[in-house]
């Protein structure tokens, strides 16, 4: 026994007396906070943002190896539209192009996958909340204000590329805050919990000082659905049961019919505001968009092949829409985006992906309520209300794309998969402790 306590004492000599683990789950908070911030802060960062998710993305490869297999293994569908991304530089006019915003597009992509699958659950959260907290605090302090239309006054923009952008990050931000208040709550951390709701009014004063008719409507919406799922996470599994399919029905129900209700409300809001709902331009926009669907319906004309600007027909709508930087455009519905890029064969696809990682995400958040889960819900539930106005989930080193990307992973990762892979590595350290 005294060697055995020996050969053990000469062991903990050689060990360091601070030893940086790199599996704690702060580096988890850091990736995903990294890989946020550095979107969110694309305007101050410029170039600099492509480094930055690169180097996150990076890290992880690096500090997380043994989970890279099993995250693809789980999420492999999610890689399936960047590849067509980057298939579809064989047919585009323009294929070095396509190719290195596909390679973008596939980075974005790779690291919603790592936010939503890669990292524990706890950390996906944190790393979220610290993101956006940290740039909604500095919008605030730093932003600015963008003219808007012929509207009363201007609209707030913070440090985003437009209002739009502002509301969006505003509402995701409302989200993540909501559920990291629940957090605290759960682990009794009452002083926490006080502290992060004096960010709630901030995010509402950015949220409608952004005049963005779209993220306002969405947010209204989908933060009730964020309440009531947790709410009934916190009930008994048959009434947590109801409340969620009641839940998940009435937000399918609403989004299928959104083209009955969402107009009107969006013309009201429009109207209550001052704005004219005709100068959004929409309508001019799709039906040119019609007509570029019909010369190459099924593949497209390629990835990023259009909003280029030596394309003449590009330069026609950033001069029609009155957009002068020729930056951030685009046609206004996701749908239509991506048909444009990747024709029908990308819709069908991109439409088969979705749905399954969305069915399997709410089966599962049935099941299992966690926070990480309700959250993805929500966020699909967001971003699905915003489709027909918007583009989400088809850009490049955008925070809507991590975190659609991120959404669906969750719905695939497979419940235990991370804590499987990281239990193989404590028994070793639990024996030490026994025989010490």
């Amino acid at each position: 026994m005294v060697a055995h306590s020996a050969e053990f004492g000469r062991i903990g000599a050689r060990r360091p007396e601070f030893q940086l683990d790199r599996r704690s789950s702060w580096f988890d908070t850091l990736i995903v906070g990294a890989i946020l911030a550095a979107i969110l802060f694309n305007l101050v960062l410029g170039p600099l943002t492509v480094i930055g998710v690169f180097g996150a993305v990076g890290a992880f490869c690096l500090l997380r190896w043994e989970r890279l297999p099993g995250m693809v293994l789980e999420c492999w569908p999610l890689l399936l539209l960047p590849a067509m991304a980057l298939a579809s530089a064989l047919w585009s006019e323009v294929p070095f192009t396509t190719l290195r915003y596909g390679f973008l597009f596939a980075i974005t992509t790779f690291a919603g996958i790592i936010v939503g699958a890669g990292v524990r659950r706890t950390s996906c959260i944190n790393g979220y909340f610290f993101a956006f907290a940290t740039y909604s605090v500095a919008s605030i302090l730093f932003g600015r204000w963008v003219g808007w239309g012929d509207g009363p006054g201007d609209a707030f923009a913070g440090l985003a590329g437009s209002k739009n952008a502002s509301g969006d990050m505003a509402g995701v931000a409302t989200f993540v805050t909501i559920v990291f208040i629940w957090v605290m709550l759960k682990k009794r951390r009452l002083v926490a919990a006080l502290g992060v709701s004096a960010l709630l009014p901030i995010l509402a004063w950015i949220l409608i000082s952004s005049k963005a008719t779209g993220a306002l409507i969405a947010t209204t919406l989908a933060s009730a659905c964020l309440i009531a799922w947790l709410v009934s996470a916190r009930l008994a599994p048959q009434a947590r049961g109801g409340i969620f399919v009641a839940s998940a029905i009435i937000a399918t129900l609403a989004l299928v019919s959104q083209s009955l209700w969402l107009e009107p409300i969006f013309d009201l809001v429009l109207d209550a505001s001052g704005k004219d709902a005709g100068l959004t331009g929409r309508s001019d926009l799709w039906a040119f968009g019609d007509n570029l669907i019909a010369e190459r319906p099924w593949l497209g004309l390629g990835y990023h092949a259009f909003w280029l600007e030596e394309n003449v027909d590009a330069r026609y709508l950033w001069d029609m829409m009155g957009i002068a930087g020729h930056q951030g455009f685009n046609f206004h519905n996701t749908a239509m985006e991506i048909v444009i890029h990747l024709g029908y064969v990308g819709l069908v696809l991109a439409a088969i992906v979705a749905a399954t990682s969305v069915a399997m995400l709410v089966f599962r958040s049935i099941r299992a309520p966690g926070f990480s889960n309700i959250l993805a819900c929500t966020l699909c539930f967001f971003f699905a209300v915003k489709m027909p106005f918007e583009v989400v989930g088809f850009d490049t080193m955008h925070f809507a794309t991590v975190s659609i990307f991120a959404a669906l992973a969750i719905g695939l990762r497979r419940d235990g998969a991370g804590s499987l892979r990281s239990a193989r590595l404590r028994p070793r350290a639990i024996r030490r402790r026994k025989l010490a």
